[in-house]
């Protein structure tokens, strides 16, 4: 018997398929992607560990490459597109502070902006000495963001530990904060990378999409934001207001950027190339969507026409 779904609490769920021995269920209601039950209980309970020394061999490489070239476009992106000023940005999750070496050695003097926090992290050899790297929970901190990204992080948590941190995000984000989520909801995974869950090798347990995401997020008070090309990554603005934006709101906050913020990355030697990159590499996907929703609407005229000729 199919389980209720762990995130959205529906009834009906279906099996998905099973990954190294473990069942995967898809909601029929939210469509997000977990695995059973009692696993994830077990991965909560510590019995299955996600960030052991054996993960940090396999994935120290990947998250170095990801923090020096695409990290730093989603950081970009995120600082141009939030619409209050930003004077801290958290990188949550931050692993072995990787992020934040790579923005100190790019924009060294707004290093200090910058904060990291990671509560499982690899051995002290593994990790960043900046000075704003932390070791924890969101929820020991004191500081107060404006913006931040957490990469590859939430398809590792349960929804309830997912929750929690929403929570505790709330309670040290800013009022108008924008922060990017950088994790493969089910879409990407059935369609472009199945290879995506792994709860054993690097503990993905479940792929969440947005209707999920603002079941669990919602409450805390963020707007769950999806962004267009991008079924791998989404938006939590903390407004307490939910509501939908489609593609030509999202390239009016684009091109429309707080003065403050550019005026804030210009005061870096290389602040203007986090400026072009934030605007070209958010630009890139929002209009290659643009072009696909006008492309599927002129194919669907087309085939009225033929039927009625």
């Amino acid at each position: 018997m199919s389980p209720a779904c762990l995130v959205c609490e529906a009834a009906r769920t279906v099996p998905h398929r099973a990954v190294q021995g473990v069942q995967f269920f898809e909601c029929t209601t939210c469509r997000s992607l977990f695995a059973y039950p009692d696993f994830i209980a077990r991965v909560e309970a510590g019995e299955v560990g996600n960030y052991q020394s054996a993960y940090w061999d396999s994935e120290i490489a990947a998250a170095e490459e990801r923090s020096y070239g695409s990290s730093l476009a989603r950081v970009a992106e995120t600082i141009r597109m939030c619409r209050i000023p930003v004077e801290r940005f958290i990188d949550i999750g931050a692993g072995t502070g990787s992020l934040l070496d790579a923005l100190d050695r790019l924009l060294p003097e707004l290093s200090d902006r910058f904060w990291g926090i990671e509560a499982f992290p690899p051995d002290p050899e593994r990790r960043s000495r900046h000075r704003n790297y932390r070791i924890g929970t969101l929820g020991d901190l004191t500081e107060r963001f404006e913006a931040g990204v957490c990469i590859e992080v939430i398809e590792h948590l349960s929804p309830s530990v997912l929750r929690g941190l929403a929570e505790q995000l709330a309670e040290r984000a800013t009022p108008g904060g924008l922060f990017l989520f950088n994790s493969a909801q089910p879409e990407f995974v059935i369609a472009q990378d199945p290879g995506y869950l792994d709860p054993l090798g690097r503990g993905h347990i479940v792929s969440y999409s947005l209707a999920g995401l603002a079941h669990l997020l919602g409450p805390s008070g963020f707007n769950v934001i999806g962004l267009p090309g991008r079924d791998w990554a989404f938006l939590a603005e903390y407004t307490g207001e939910q509501r939908n934006l489609d593609t030509g709101a999202m390239l009016d906050w684009l091109w429309h950027p707080r003065e403050e913020n550019m005026a804030l990355l210009r005061t870096a030697r290389f602040g203007p190339l986090m400026i072009g990159m934030g605007v070209e590499s958010a630009r890139c996907y929002l209009e290659h969507a643009t072009a696909n929703e006008r492309t599927r609407w002129a194919l669907r005229l087309n085939a009225q026409l033929e039927e009625r000729a």
